[in-house]
This record gives structure tokens, sequence and C-alpha cells, in this order.
């Protein structure tokens, strides 16, 4: 089958090996790096030197910008420990004639919160200049979600003789070990396969023991000269200083309440050179609803879709397709139950693996072409299509190009069908994509998922702060990897596709089985009527091979 429009899959092993090369190592010596790119530090400088206010006492000249960048590339959890390491050098470096104090370094700091689209900016300059160099860059894009914990705790906060649990018996609040006081949290692995979990399971039955995980009831209260977030859960109220971070209640042993609060860290992630592009979401929002703005994100950063999106089962649902085909990018997602009996099943227009079936005679056909629609329209006006060609040529009407929308059934009907090997080698490679995660907490600190790392700054432009500055210094210390700063390559390393094998023959087994249960012969009332076939697709007959049907080995 022809594919008219997809890059190669290629990786570069090692551009991500940072550790390898003098130049890439040393908090100084990124500085440095970020300084020599005037194409990108000036704007990025002037736009944070904006925020500078126009009362109170004249500002100190230096690039906060740049102390961002020695700070997260440190190494060091939090601001104080690293300030009082810092060398008067890397100051200077930064522009700054001696070390500002401690608490004018952390003021800046979390001011620069407010620049986030500043080093967006900046980060999508640095990755349109790699694809100037290569358009495979973020070609394919792989999608993946961390938890990311807040340091801010939960309390209990129920007024005095008020608690119905306590009212019941139980110890909320009554200042004994496990009273609940201050409820348990549990580790960031309980809620990682508690979420992975939930996406084994139908989105509505998933959405709904989500659901019995999160408060009944949230709101924002002054208390003194701060405000606090009450959540209500179990008849209990609970505080927390944390206003942006999400709360999941368990049930711990004797009825305790136990709880994960953060954050979502999701990142997208190149195909060819693994660098990522990060997103920083309430852990109150599901996954696939962080899709639609994270894949936003990376088209704006990009200038265009990528290709195509390769995800695990947690975005495999409907409007996750459906935003990736009416923008022109193809779907790879693992295939996720819908409900009913967990099955796919054979329809008149398409079978059970999206492949069309002819409309004059109900055989399968082949891949032309991939209408995207009028790109001058909104995504939800598009209506695109699958141009196509049956295989059988029953009639003098099957000689014909037909096709088909993709809005049938968003979730078969895709731009890279899944007889493609293509779509099995993206598919099998995605699980060596997850790795990112941690090599971003052994950087950059970034998607914590131990106290041991966790900033104890709250609120989520701290946690997205460090990881856009994070994502600008990973990018920059990928051009100059790979040569692409200036006009040539400096190495000159082949790229290789390490799953293309696997791809092709996971392909050639999909096809075997097309033979064996008969998706390769027409079905349907056409079928019949030309006798070329039974009227019940193959998924609604009896099980084994249908009758009369010859079974082909397509492995020789």
């Amino acid at each position: 089958m022809p594919r008219l429009r997809f890059q190669p899959p290629d990786s570069l092993p090692g551009t991500t090996a940072f550790s390898k090369d003098d130049d890439l190592r040393g908090t100084l010596k990124l500085v440095r790096l970020v300084k020599s790119q005037p194409w990108v530090w000036d704007e990025l400088s002037e736009s944070c030197s904006n925020l500078k206010s126009d009362w109170g006492r004249k500002r100190i000249p230096g690039n906060w910008e740049l102390v961002a960048v020695a700070f997260v590339c440190s190494r060091y959890i939090d601001i104080q420990p690293w300030w009082d390491e810092s060398s008067d050098e890397l100051w200077r470096e930064c522009g700054f004639a001696e070390r500002p104090t401690y608490r004018t370094t952390w003021r800046r700091l979390r001011e620069l919160e407010q620049a986030l689209d500043a080093f967006l900016d900046a980060i999508g300059k640095v990755i349109r200049h790699a694809r100037e160099h290569d358009p495979r860059v973020l070609a394919h894009v792989h999608f993946d979600g961390t938890e990311d914990e807040t340091h801010a705790a939960l309390v209990h906060a129920c007024p005095p003789g008020e608690c119905p649990r306590r009212k019941k018996g139980h110890s909320c609040g009554g200042g004994r070990v496990g009273s609940g006081r201050r409820p348990r949290r549990v580790s960031t692995e309980v809620a990682q396969n508690d979420r992975q979990k939930l996406n084994e399971k139908p989105p509505a039955e998933s959405s709904r023991d989500k659901r019995r995980r999160e408060p009944e009831q949230v709101e924002v209260v002054r208390r003194g000269s701060r405000f606090v977030k009450r959540l209500l859960k179990g008849g209990c109220w609970y505080e927390t200083f944390d206003l942006d971070g999400g709360m999941r209640a368990y049930a711990g042993p004797r009825g305790a309440r136990r709880f994960w609060h953060g954050y979502y860290n999701s990142k997208a992630t190149c195909h060819l050179t693994r660098g990522s592009i990060p997103i920083v979401e309430s852990a109150s929002r599901q996954e696939y609803h962080i899709f639609d703005d994270h894949y936003d994100l990376v088209c704006r950063l990009l200038g265009e879709p990528p290709q195509t999106a390769i995800g695990d089962k947690g975005y495999s649902i409907e409007s996750v397709f459906r935003k990736c085909t009416t923008n022109g990018t193809a779907p790879i997602f693992s295939w996720r139950s819908a409900g009913g009996d967990g099955l796919r099943h054979d329809k008149p227009t398409h079978d059970r693996h999206g492949v069309p079936r002819c409309k004059h005679c109900g055989g399968p056909t082949q891949f032309v072409r991939f209408y995207a629609g009028d790109r001058a329209k909104p995504a939800a006006e598009r209506r695109p299509r699958i141009g196509v060609r049956c295989l059988i040529g029953a009639t003098a009407e099957c000689t014909k190009d037909q096709t088909i929308a993709c809005g049938e059934d968003w979730r078969l009907l895709l731009p890279l069908w899944r007889t493609d090997a293509l779509y099995h080698e993206l598919k099998e490679s995605h699980q060596e994509y997850e790795g990112v995660h941690r090599y971003w907490r052994e950087r950059y600190k970034v998607g914590v998922d131990h106290i041991s790392i966790r900033p104890k700054a709250r609120g989520i432009g701290w946690h997205r702060l460090r990881a856009y500055v994070a994502c600008l210094v990973d990018w920059l210390r990928i051009l100059l990897r790979e040569g692409w700063l200036g006009s040539a390559r400096r190495n000159h390393r082949d790229s290789e596709r390490g799953h293309q094998a696997k791809g092709e023959k996971a392909a050639k087994r999909l096809i075997a089985h097309r033979y064996r249960i008969g998706l390769m012969q027409p079905y349907g009332e056409r079928a019949f009527a030309l006798s070329y076939g039974q009227v019940t697709p193959p998924s609604r007959r009896p099980r084994g091979t249908p009758p009369n049907q010859q079974v082909l080995d397509v492995e020789s």
C-alpha cells in the first residue's frame, strides 16, 4: 500500500546523550549556550525585562531568564541551597555585578512565571530552526503523561464537633496516629498504577471510577492573608494551599482516607531526536482532555501539525482520534474497549481493522489518498475523507475510486491504516519513549515522583516554568550536538529504524489473519447478490474459518 506523505520514522541514536559531550555539561556552559544564540535570547530577554514594574526601587541590572536556566540545569530542587552554592562567575555570566540577596532571587525567579509565553515562543523558534535542517524533526510525535507531585499537604478541616466521620466513631482530626488530621499521601507509583488500570477500562466506566476518587465539592476561600482550596470528600472537608493541584482519594485500611495531590506532566516526544515538548495540568483533568491542549501546543511550536501522533490506551477515545484526523495527523493509539462486548465488529462500510469496503461488491479496498479537507475552515468543518480502490473488481463500478468520510468511525477510519507496516513500526516503538520521563527527572527535576525531588514552591506556574526552561535548554543541546546551530552538521551519524522489521512482521501477521477470518473476501448484501460472499459480516458469524474460505499463507 503506498504511503504518500509520511516521513520514515528514523531515529538518531545518542542525540540526547549529553553527558558524552563536554560542551553540553555544566551550568555555566549552558548559560553561555543560550547567550550565544541571539536569535533566541534577545527576544526572550526583552520579554522577561518587561516584567519590571515602574514603581519601587530601581532593579539591579542582570538577566533573570539566564538565572532560571542556571537554576534548572543545576539539578537543585529548591532555590535556597542552589543560591548558597552559586558562584560569582555564574552571576557575572548572567549579567550581575554581584550576587543578589536570596529574597530578591526568590522573588525574581517566581516572577518569571508570568513570562511562560515568552519561553514558549523561544522554544518554537528553536524547534522550527531544527526542522529547517531536518524536516523529520517532530514528524512523528509520542504522547505520554506522568504524575507530577505538589509539596502542599491536604489537612483535615471539618469545623470542631461537625465532622460526620468522627461522629460515627472514626478518629478524623483526633490527634492520634492515623487520625487523618494530615491524611496519608499515597505514592506516585500507586497513583500511576491506578491511572493505568483506569485507562484499560472503557471511557465511560473509567470516567465514572475517576469521579469516585475526586472531591464532591471544591471551593477557594480566604484564610487571613492567603487563599486556600477547600475540598469535600466522604463528608469531610480538607484544605490545601496549592490552588492548582488536583486530588484523588483512595480508601485505606479500616476506612482511612489516603490522597494523591498534584499535576500531570505530559510530554510530546520527537521520534527522531527524543526532544520533548511538555505540558503541565491539574491531575483532576483526564489525560484525553489534556491531549487537546497538548496537541495544539505542539502545532503552535512546530508551525504545522505533526504527521503522526502515537500514544497508549489513555488517549484512545473518539475525541482524540477526531482531533488528530481533522488536523491531518494520523492517530496511532492502542485499542481501548468502548463498552458493549468489547469487540470490534465488521460493518457494511468498513471492517474491524478500519479497511473500507467497496460500495459495489462489498470487497476489501486499498488505500489511494487521504483528503484532509479545506484547511481554511475550522477543524470541526473540514470533513476529512479517505480515497480507496476496490481490490476485487467484481463490477465495472469497482474500478472507480471511492471515498468514505472518516467521521463514519473516527477510531477506525484513519489516514494511516492498521494494515500498513509503518503503523505497526511506530506503535511498537512507543514503549521506548516512555523513558523520557526518567531522563527529565534526572536532568532537570521535572515531573517529580518522590519527596526527595519535590519542589517546595507551590502553584502550577512554578512547575510549568521549570518544564519550559528545561525544554528550551534540551532543544538547544540537541541542536548543538547535531550541528544544527550552524550551516552544516557537526557529526555525520546515520539514522536508524530499530523497529522496522517488527512493524513489517506485525503487518504480515495482520494480513494473514485477515485472510484467515474472511475479511479479504466480499461480504454484505451486494456481495450476496453477486454470489461473491455472505450477507453476515465475519465478526457476526460463528467462530472458525468461514465455509469455502481459502486460507492463504502470506508469510512465504
